[in-house]
């Protein structure tokens, strides 16, 4: 049997199509969510090897110089040391440097740039109330005026006798050598020397010279010396001393 359909009902039903079954019901698709990359951790920084320090460099000491003995003052031992005995050193801007590098209580009479005129109105004359018996004169002039070689020796020889007859002894320490002086060379130093302990009479030639030309010295100006060379001609001073008159040292 047919059904009673109208015409309206079946072209309402063509044009519709079919139902969607509640199955197929289109739902939105979420986008995945992208999960993010691991942060890259750095490499650790190597650490750098500790640079080796370089071992010092030696300072080379002055040519040729021996300076295992240089710096100390060594006194030397007198059994029979007697308390009057006494130092009285006479010179120029050397005889400064001597004094103050011993730092002794001997009588200094010295000024630096001087000479023979200074040593005759005033070296002298200033100190010569002190020289006496057991007294030792120590001169050391020169450098600052090698031509007066002769004035030197005769006014040298003159205070000698006469500070002889006081009970003293007198003493020239030769001018020592330089390095780079523009005012004399070894050359004239060595023919002033030679001059001084040919010629002086009743003296005692003292030869520093040959002392730091064989065991070596330096200077601080090319003429001074340092301490240590200034310690060094002091006492071979008085070792030389010691061999003339015992009981010398300058107490």
């Amino acid at each position: 049997m047919f059904s009673n359909i109208t015409a309206a009902e079946i072209h309402a039903a063509e044009v519709a199509g079919p139902p969607r079954p509640a199955s197929l019901a289109v739902t939105a698709t979420p986008k995945p969510t992208t999960t993010p990359k691991p942060t890259e951790t750095p490499k650790p920084t190597a650490t750098p090897e500790p640079t080796a320090t370089p071992e010092p460099t030696a300072t080379p000491e002055a040519a040729d110089q021996d300076t295992s003995d240089q710096g100390t003052l060594s006194k030397p031992n007198h059994p029979d040391t007697i308390s009057a005995d006494k130092l009285v050193f006479i010179g120029d801007s050397r005889t400064e440097g001597l004094r103050d590098a011993v730092n002794d209580d001997s009588v200094w009479s010295c000024l630096s740039s001087m000479g023979y005129d200074w040593m005759v109105s005033t070296g002298v004359p200033q100190v010569e109330d002190q020289i006496e018996d057991n007294t030792a004169v120590i001169i050391l002039m020169g450098v600052n005026d090698l031509y007066q070689v002769n004035n030197y020796i005769s006014y040298i020889n003159s205070k000698a006798a006469e500070w002889s007859n006081r009970g003293a002894q007198t003493y020239f320490v030769s001018v020592g050598p330089v390095q780079n002086d523009p005012y004399c060379s070894n050359a004239e130093i060595e023919s002033f020397n030679a001059a001084m302990q040919a010629n002086l009479i009743g003296v005692t030639y003292i030869d520093i010279y040959s002392h730091l030309v064989s065991n070596g010295f330096s200077t601080v100006d090319g003429t001074h010396y340092p301490d240590s060379v200034s310690i060094d001609i002091y006492n071979y001073i008085l070792d030389h001393l010691e061999e003339q008159r015992s009981g010398i040292w300058g107490w």
